[in-house]
């Protein structure tokens, strides 16, 4: 009796030692099943911020002329950009590069809820992206002189570029860029915070730049009258009161930027920053040099535009020389990848 007690005794203890280590195992299995699902669900939550908005999406814009809100494919939003703010004679390598900075600009716009509620979008080229509808983009280029056929070529090289490059944004490190661009650049763009100041965006830096010189608005001049200046200047800021006439005859550029851009004006006891004096007094630029005369300044600009990001003169200029689209957004943006966006 004492034998089968003994044995029955072992069995038990036995059973109890494999139960604790099923239950160890078991228990360190449904720990690293619970570490794989939070692991999981943290990529698929990183995975939803580097790419917030999905391809193919209908966007709200809103006309700036009648306030009305319209509602329409991101596709033809595009091929109402991309002629609004590109020349159509470009080379298409160029037009397709200006489309994927149009797609990748509209959806950094969207996810920033720049436009408040209701809107994505607008179509005021100074807020946001020039844009107008089919009908408004042929009427144009039919008052510019082009025949039928012309327009069919330009538009058919519109939709080209929107729809070769469909689904494609520009990207560094996983996140949408501020995908700026500007009309001309001769010699060098420029870094961001050159130029607005605050952050430095390592893809928005300062490149060279090759620009065709047949380019109509690469020099321009502006003449402004000692009172006109002196006014404006306080207008902007009224501690400037103390400015006069002889201020104006000693101005002069204080400093520059990296890219030899003027950064700064000094007039008087005051430094007013050059992309200030660009938004105030419509140079097309903030590379200029100064000429004073008897009760006038005039300002002798190189280039078009704030000068940060893709420069189209010099898209077009490295589209004639074999470039693709991508590499020409691969010059202007320092390493960022060009990423399509899912369905």
């Amino acid at each position: 009796m004492k034998k089968w007690l003994a044995f029955f005794y072992s069995l038990t203890c036995v059973l109890v030692i494999v139960t604790v280590v099923l239950f160890c195992i078991n228990l360190f299995k449904e720990k690293n099943t619970k570490k794989e699902i939070v692991e999981e669900e943290k990529k698929e939550e990183e995975e939803k911020n580097i790419i917030e908005y999905k391809a193919n999406q209908t966007i709200r814009v809103k006309i700036s002329k009648t306030g009305e809100v319209v509602a329409m494919d991101i596709n033809d939003y595009l091929r109402g950009v991309v002629p609004a703010e590109m020349p159509p004679y470009y080379d298409i390598e160029a037009i397709k590069a200006q489309a994927v900075v149009a797609r990748t600009f509209t959806y950094k716009r969207i996810s920033a809820y720049a436009e408040g509620e209701g809107i994505d979008i607008c179509d005021n080229f100074a807020h946001c992206q020039a844009f107008y509808n089919k009908e408004q983009i042929i009427a144009i280029w039919k008052r510019k002189g082009y025949d039928d056929e012309t327009i069919r070529k330009y538009w058919n090289n519109v939709n080209e570029a929107v729809v070769s490059t469909q689904n494609e944004v520009i990207t560094y490190k996983g996140q949408l860029i501020k995908a700026f661009f500007h009309a001309s650049s001769p010699i060098k763009t420029e870094s961001v915070e050159e130029i607005w100041g605050g952050e430095k965006l390592p893809y928005l830096v300062s490149v060279e730049n090759e620009e065709n010189e047949d380019y109509e608005n690469r020099t321009s001049k502006v003449e402004i009258n000692f009172e006109d200046f002196i006014t404006k200047l306080k207008e902007d800021n009224k501690s400037r009161t103390s400015l006069n006439n002889s201020d104006c005859k000693n101005v002069k550029i204080c400093d520059y930027t990296s890219s030899g851009r003027v950064k700064n004006i000094q007039i008087g006891n005051f430094k007013v920053s050059a992309e200030k004096l660009r938004t105030l007094f419509n140079l097309r630029s903030t590379n200029f040099t100064i000429e004073i005369k008897d009760n006038s300044l005039v300002f002798n600009v190189i280039g078009n535009g704030h000068g940060v990001g893709l420069s189209q003169v010099g898209a077009d200029t490295y589209a004639k020389k074999g470039y693709s689209y991508k590499d020409i957004i691969n010059h202007y943006y320092t390493g960022v990848q060009i990423t399509k966006l899912d369905n």
